[in-house]
């Protein structure tokens, strides 16, 4: 599958920017943020599954921080629950936005499955018409996602950090130990 599959490619974006770009203006951290999201959308955000792939299969795909299943974008933003409290957070405003401004039903018709909803976070132009959004708010759905982006990704490397940290205690402990142990013996014989 390619790696622009969230992409609305339909968009016009030849003709202008993407909604991504247009509502972040000129500030360092929106445009970081910005960025996140866009690697998340465009597939060059990396994910165990993705590290799988590329290393010849030699790599676990599963997540990292939950250890249950297969880590590629859709577990990060949709499943993952170890990101739970960021996702019902930051979640929460999106869903909101979505079902005051577009008609009754259209949240339970459109996004009534992960895929769908990932394709919402990432690129909302595929659901204009449906979702009947002017330009405004669409900015402001594409805000809203672009903090939710960068929330579950600042959360994921902190807790993949801590993690890397632990696991190089643990093993710096177990070769202090297997060292005590070998003294140990050593001064037994």
């Amino acid at each position: 599958m390619s790696s622009l599959k969230f992409l609305n490619l339909n968009f016009g974006i030849a003709e202008s920017t993407h909604p991504v770009w247009d509502s972040v203006g000129q500030n360092m951290i929106e445009i970081r943020k910005a960025t996140t999201k866009v690697r998340m959308l465009t597939g060059s955000y990396m994910v165990q599954a993705d590290k799988h792939k590329f290393n010849q299969y030699t790599i676990d795909p599963t997540c990292l921080l939950c250890h249950r299943e297969i880590e590629d974008i859709l577990h990060v933003l949709t499943t993952c629950p170890v990101l739970d409290s960021e996702r019902k957070e930051y979640f929460t405003p999106i869903k909101q936005l979505v079902t005051e401004n577009s008609p009754p039903g259209t949240w339970k018709l459109l996004f009534n499955n992960k895929l769908a909803v990932t394709q919402l976070v990432l690129d909302c132009t595929k659901y204009i018409k449906q979702l009947g959004f002017k330009e405004e708010l669409i900015l402001k759905l594409d805000t809203l996602t672009r903090h939710f982006c960068f929330k579950l990704h600042y959360q994921r490397l902190s807790l993949l950090k801590k993690a890397r940290r632990l696991t190089i205690v643990i093993k710096n402990w177990m070769v202090k130990h297997r060292q005590w142990k070998s003294e140990i013996l050593d001064n037994i014989r």
